[in-house]
C-alpha cells in the first residue's frame, strides 16, 4: 500500500514539474554513491539518468556519479537508476538539498531451478507445435522435418507418408470397404472391417474437412495437387492407428493421425 502510494506521489510530482518550463539551472558538483543492498559494495557502471534532459552518466568504480548534469524544474530534478541484475530506481532530488546523496540497488533475486520427476506423457500433449520435438522424442509418432522435405520438393506428400511405420497403400479389389482406399496412402484400421482406412488429417493442430478435398495427395508418385506439399509444408508427424497419440490429434480412434506443420 505504502509503495502504490509513494508511486502515485512521485508521478503526481513529476507531472506537475514537467508542466513547467524547464529551468536552465544546473546541479552543482553534488555526488551521488549508489551500492549493493545486501553486501554494501559499491556499484559500477550503474546508469544515472536524468529523467527530465536524457542524459546519462555511469558510475565509476567507487560506485559514485557527479550529478552536476541535472536539470531541475521547479525545486527538483527527477533521476533514474538502472543496472543489469538489479532492480531499477527512481529518486527525487530536491534543488535546496546541497548534500551528496546515497542510495542502494536490490539485485534480482535468482529463483533456484525446478527439478520434476514426472516423465512425459503423449497422451496428455496440448498438440501445439512447441512440443514437436518433444514429441518425436517418442516411439509413438514419426517425423517428417523440413530437411527431409527439401529433399524432394517438387513431390506430393504421399511420397513421404508411404515410408512411415503403419502406413501402407489400400490394396484393390474385395469389395467397397478396399476400393475406397485402392492405390491411396491409408491405415489398417483396428476395427475390421473395413481392412484399411484413411487416417485423419489436421492442419497446424486443427482438424481438416474432408469435404475441403483432400488436405494432400494420398497416392505416391504422382504430381501435387492437394493444397498442401511440400513446398509449403515444414514438418508432419504420423501416428499409427496402434500408436498413442495427442487427444488434440485423435479424430477417428480407429485409424491413424498425419499432423501437417505450414511453413
Amino acid at each position: 500500500m505504502m509503495r502504490g502510494l509513494t508511486i502515485a506521489l512521485i508521478a503526481a510530482w513529476s507531472s506537475v514539474m514537467m508542466s513547467q518550463t524547464p529551468d536552465s539551472a544546473r546541479g552543482s558538483g553534488r555526488i551521488i554513491g549508489v551500492f549493493d543492498a545486501r553486501t554494501g559494495a559499491p556499484l559500477r557502471g550503474v546508469q544515472v539518468r536524468d529523467a527530465f534532459s536524457g542524459t546519462v552518466v555511469a558510475t565509476t568504480a567507487t560506485g559514485t556519479a557527479s550529478l552536476s548534469f541535472l536539470t531541475f524544474r521547479g525545486g527538483a530534478a527527477f533521476v533514474q537508476l538502472a543496472k543489469l541484475g538489479y532492480q531499477a530506481k527512481q529518486i527525487i532530488v530536491a534543488r535546496a538539498d546541497t548534500e551528496s546523496i546515497t542510495e542502494v540497488m536490490e539485485p534480482y533475486v535468482e529463483l533456484a531451478p525446478v527439478v520434476t520427476t514426472e516423465r512425459y506423457r503423449i497422451d496428455r500433449d496440448p498438440g501445439k507445435w512447441a512440443g514437436f520435438e518433444q514429441r518425436c522424442g517418442t516411439t509413438s509418432v514419426t517425423c517428417i522435418r523440413t530437411t527431409d522435405l527439401e529433399k524432394n520438393p517438387s513431390g506430393n506428400l504421399a511420397d513421404f507418408l508411404i515410408h512411415a511405420p503403419g502406413v501402407t497403400i489400400g490394396t484393390c479389389g474385395g469389395g467397397p470397404t478396399r476400393n475406397r482406399q485402392c492405390g491411396k496412402v491409408s491405415m489398417h484400421s483396428t476395427t475390421i472391417p473395413p481392412s484399411y482406412c484413411q487416417p485423419t488429417f489436421f492442419v497446424d493442430g486443427f482438424e481438416w474437412n474432408p469435404r475441403m478435398g483432400a488436405a494432400t495427395d494420398l497416392t505416391p508418385g504422382t504430381p501435387p495437387q492437394a493444397p498442401f506439399t511440400p513446398s509449403n509444408v515444414k514438418a508432419v508427424e504420423v501416428y499409427s492407428s496402434e500408436r498413442n497419440r495427442p487427444l488434440a490429434f485423435e479424430g477417428d480412434p480407429t485409424c491413424g493421425a498425419v499432423v501437417i506443420w505450414t511453413k
